[in-house]
């Protein structure tokens, strides 16, 4: 399910962070350790494993919505200047614990804080937004950054802008990886039991808006800090089964889903 979260900020003038993903990231964890400690602990220390080097945790988060943002590159951050403002945040998970999730976040204190700054909110309002997919082609928007990477001669990643002839592969490779990770039972006659060829889905960029490309830092002031460069601000289309593309809005498309990359949402 995909949920959209309005946080109110607790003081006057809150600054957030430019590198606020990875704090958001473990804010979800937390937030779902409080709830059940084992389902927290499979996702963050293994996930769903598709090879001893592929593993996926299938939810991700957008980038906090924040209308009128004031940039502040002296402070590091974005003043918010609105009563309000919104968050995105998808799961791969059964219908049945669409409740149960949307009580899970429900006036939670969310913290973002840093060596440098802090930031706070109230979650006032979770709504559940239906992801319904009515054809086998859907055209998506990008809610963060998506990072799509091949290695070069020197193993090293290269991060792919949107338009790279190679993108619409690699994407589609990883979504495949994550279908083909989820345990499910096989039964004659249920699609969602099946595996898929590559050649089942189809990626196209769509030209109405140009990608734009953001370099963020993960774990951040760590000595595991790593960055990694993402495309957002822009459209694609993908056609393919329709339970291929309800995991790709829901689990998300590309690397780091749940370190706040590759959210989607379906156009209207």
């Amino acid at each position: 399910m995909q949920f959209r979260l309005s946080l109110r900020p607790t003081a006057q003038q809150t600054l957030v962070p430019f590198n606020y993903a990875y704090r958001l990231s473990a804010f979800i964890y937390a937030v779902l350790a409080e709830a059940d400690g084992q389902y927290a602990t499979f996702l963050h220390s293994q996930g769903y494993e598709y090879s001893s080097t592929r593993r996926f945790k299938l939810f991700t988060f957008s980038d906090l919505i924040i209308p009128n943002a004031r940039i502040d590159t002296k402070a590091g951050g974005l003043w918010v200047t609105t009563p309000h403002i919104e968050w995105v945040v998808s799961f791969y998970v059964d219908k049945a614990a669409q409740h149960f999730i949307v009580g899970l976040f429900q006036d939670q204190r969310c913290v973002i804080a840093t060596p440098k700054h802090k930031a706070e909110f109230i979650i006032e309002r979770v709504e559940a937004v239906p992801v319904e997919i009515a054809s086998n082609t859907v055209q998506l928007r990008t809610l963060s950054p998506v990072v799509i990477a091949e290695k070069d001669g020197r193993g090293m990643d290269q991060y792919l802008h949107p338009a790279d002839i190679q993108f619409g592969p690699l994407l589609i490779d990883n979504l495949l990886a994550k279908w083909n990770s989820i345990p499910r039972m096989v039964s004659a006659g249920d699609p969602s039991a099946h595996d898929f060829a590559t050649s089942a889905v189809t990626y196209r960029l769509l030209p109405d808006r140009e990608p734009k490309s953001r370099l963020v830092a993960i774990k951040e002031d760590s000595r595991a800090e790593t960055k990694v460069r993402g495309y957002y601000g822009f459209t694609f289309e993908l056609s393919g089964p329709k339970e291929l593309l309800e995991l790709a809005v829901l689990a998300g498309v590309g690397r780091y889903n749940a370190e706040g990359f590759g959210a989607v949402g379906v156009t209207k």
